[in-house]
């Protein structure tokens, strides 16, 4: 009996946790795209790699001194006797050198461009993910109001279509204008089942980049037409802070800095200094020998002065490197420039289409109502009346479309400049 008991205690209790889970599953949950924004960082693998690579180049910066630290060891020996007559002997010692080349100087400045660098590479990655998930923001919301469209033009079909059925049976219809009303209101459901489920497919993509549980029901809170009112773009930027052509320029000066590594290792001259103590003994008697030694050395390489050798040739190997990558960061300022100002005037260009696209709507609109009035009254026919409602629909897909397509532009170029995402208005 007790245990009957006990496994419909399991039984409840399971079942009660599942009807939790579900019920917190099925709240919904409403997210901004600031919300979707934060949870894509939080949750993204690339940010998270890259922020790994980050705090090792941090600390091999705050480190990069380290090859002026002394190295240290201790030794000791024992040279046993295999003669009567001779005493074993042992011995202990201690070294500290420590080696001074140019190349400090170098390696510090290496680490340090190299950190810089990564802090660019890390905040594009950053960049990167915040764009991709404003864009699939916002084709969400502009798939869902196409959605939207869609079924309230079904609707005004299946309307229309029950009205036109009733005419039909009181004799005032043709049974081709029936059977045409009806075709025109079935004809509607495969395209918006279609973008239903191109929907639910970039709804699940959203999920996964922003690491929501796919069983999650969320509700996107935000409009194309936050965008509606922006005015005329006038943009002042400098093209040497540009992220592309911040990180090229930190290539450049790593470039330098290994050719100037590179004629420091072949030229230039090294300081070495040692320190020894010894402390040697046998078994034969109780004394023991101490010695203190300090050693100096300088070395200069002298095979570098000469034109055929090994290092003068990598010199001449960096410096045409060199003046390659200074003709690639030259043309990558215009690039980019050039890039720019073409954004720029694709975003011109892009609202001023929005403008005939909006006005373009409200002629489609006002000629169906025109259209509808004048069809009740019979003095226009079902297609006449059909072909509005198409134009109607048409003209508001194509002005969200337009909108949609000036949000991606200047997200793109917000992007591109290296500013926050919404900073253009």
């Amino acid at each position: 009996m007790k245990k009957t008991l006990l496994i419909l205690s399991f039984f409840f209790t399971a079942v009660i946790l599942t009807g939790q889970e579900n019920q917190a599953a099925a709240v919904k949950k409403v997210i901004t795209i600031e919300d979707a924004v934060s949870l894509a960082c939080q949750n993204n693998v690339s940010i998270q790699k890259q922020k790994i690579n980050l705090n090792l180049l941090d600390k091999k910066n705050k480190t990069s001194w380290n090859s002026i630290s002394p190295s240290a060891s201790l030794s000791a020996g024992y040279n046993p006797s295999l003669e009567d007559n001779t005493p074993s002997t042992w011995s202990l010692s201690a070294n500290v050198n420590l080696s001074l080349t140019p190349s400090l100087y170098t390696a510090i400045n290496g680490s340090r461009i190299n950190y810089e660098n990564g802090l660019i590479t890390y905040d594009t990655a950053v960049r990167t993910v915040e764009l991709n998930v404003r864009k699939l923001f916002y084709n969400l919301i502009l798939t869902k109001e196409n959605i939207a469209l869609q079924e309230r033009n079904l609707e005004t079909a299946r309307q229309r279509y029950n009205a036109n059925r009733e005419r039909f049976n009181r004799g005032q219809l043709s049974e081709l204008d029936l059977l045409t009303s009806q075709y025109n209101y079935e004809s509607l459901k495969p395209n918006l089942e279609n973008a239903s489920i191109n929907y639910d497919n970039s709804l699940a993509s959203f999920k996964q980049m922003t690491g929501i549980p796919l069983e999650q029901e969320i509700e996107l809170k935000g409009s194309l037409d936050d965008f509606t009112a922006t005015g005329d773009i006038t943009i002042e930027y400098n093209i040497d802070e540009i992220p592309s052509i911040k990180s090229l320029h930190l290539q450049l000066q790593n470039a330098k800095n290994n050719l100037l590594s590179t004629r420091f290792s072949v030229w230039g001259p090294s300081l070495s200094t040692g320190y020894t103590y010894s402390l040697t003994g046998n078994d034969a008697t109780d004394k023991t020998q101490t010695r203190n030694s300090i050693t100096l050395g300088l070395r200069l390489p002298l095979d570098g002065y000469l034109p055929w050798s090994t290092g003068a040739m990598n010199i001449e190997t960096q410096k045409a490197n060199l003046q390659t990558m200074e003709l690639q960061y030259k043309d990558e300022k215009d690039s980019a420039d050039i890039n720019i100002q073409t954004k720029i005037r694709q975003i011109k260009q892009s609202k001023s289409q929005l403008k005939i696209l909006s006005s373009n709507v409200e002629l489609a609109q006002k000629t169906y109502n025109m259209t509808l009035t004048a069809y009740n009254h019979g003095s226009k026919d079902l297609l006449t009346l059909q072909t509005a409602a198409d134009n109607l629909l048409k003209a508001k897909t194509n002005e969200q479309s337009q909108l949609y397509s000036l949000i991606s532009a200047i997200l793109d170029l917000e992007n591109t400049l290296g500013v926050p995402f919404g900073t253009i208005k």
